[in-house]
Formats: C-alpha cells, sequence, structure tokens
C-alpha cells in the first residue's frame, strides 16, 4: 500500500469534501460526500458501490497523525449523485465539474507551465483562481461579487 496521501479539503456550505489523486484519477472521501448530499447514515454510500469505485485508504490529518478512510473514484462520485437525489444536485454537479475535480488535476500538474486553479484567502474567504504566467486570474462573472458591487 502507498505512503499516506495529503488530502486536498474543498468547502461547500461549511462541509469538507477531501480528495487525493491516485494514479492520475480523483478520490473523494465516501463520508465527506455522503454528508455533502444529506445522508444521515453515510455508510450506505459506501456500501452501494461496486468493488472498483472505492478503496480503503491512509490520510494524513493536519494534527500529523494518519486516519484510514473509505474513498471513491470520478464515476462512483457521479453515479452517488444520480442515485441519491439531492436538492442541490444541480449546483453540486456543477461545482464538482467546474472547481473540484480540475483543482485536484491541476495540482498534480503544477509543475507545468500550463494554466492551473488555486485556492487563496481574502477577506476571510477563499477564492478559486487561475495562475498563468506568474499571474492571478479570476472568472469574470465572479468579479462583481468581490467588488462589492
Amino acid at each position: 500500500m502507498h505512503d499516506a496521501y495529503i488530502p486536498t479539503t474543498f468547502l461547500r456550505h461549511d462541509r469538507p469534501l477531501r480528495g487525493v489523486m491516485i494514479d492520475n484519477q480523483p478520490w473523494f472521501s465516501t463520508y465527506d460526500f455522503a454528508r455533502l448530499l444529506g445522508l444521515h447514515h453515510p455508510q450506505a454510500l459506501h456500501r452501494r458501490l461496486k468493488p472498483h469505485e472505492t478503496r480503503r485508504i491512509r490520510l494524513h490529518r493536519r494534527s500529523g497523525s494518519e486516519e484510514t478512510i473509505d474513498v471513491m473514484n470520478e464515476a462512483g462520485l457521479y453515479k452517488a449523485l444520480i442515485r441519491f437525489g439531492h436538492p442541490e444536485c444541480q449546483q453540486l454537479d456543477e461545482w464538482l465539474t467546474r472547481e473540484v475535480i480540475p483543482t485536484l488535476r491541476d495540482q498534480q500538474d503544477a509543475h507545468t507551465h500550463a494554466p492551473r486553479r488555486v485556492w487563496i484567502g481574502w477577506q476571510s474567504e477563499r477564492l478559486l483562481l487561475l495562475e498563468w504566467q506568474g499571474e492571478l486570474w479570476m472568472q469574470w462573472e465572479k468579479v462583481p461579487r468581490y467588488l462589492g458591487l
């Protein structure tokens, strides 16, 4: 088994979703995603996934300790999104597709000179920006929100 992975934590409505890249594929905490879907018994999600869609890994914690968790791959993530419908399903799908998965992939390719997504803290918020040619870029439609307009 590989050494413990260092997760990237994404926040949605103050709930975390931990993700890691394993063999160039994004994997996500099954427990975290079940909580995002509002499931009262997160283990129900894990039991519904196929063996090739899930695995157990060790994660580093901020405290320096490690924990073993169940993770699911990208296919399992989208299958769960459809199977366990949620009132916010469309927005959750968009968030995963536009921010979470591309950010995980970009972090793995950090050594390249291509544009990559990065998170920064600004005025007690986390902003998703694009780092390219040594500069930070923001989606044009998000500019008015952060200018207070």
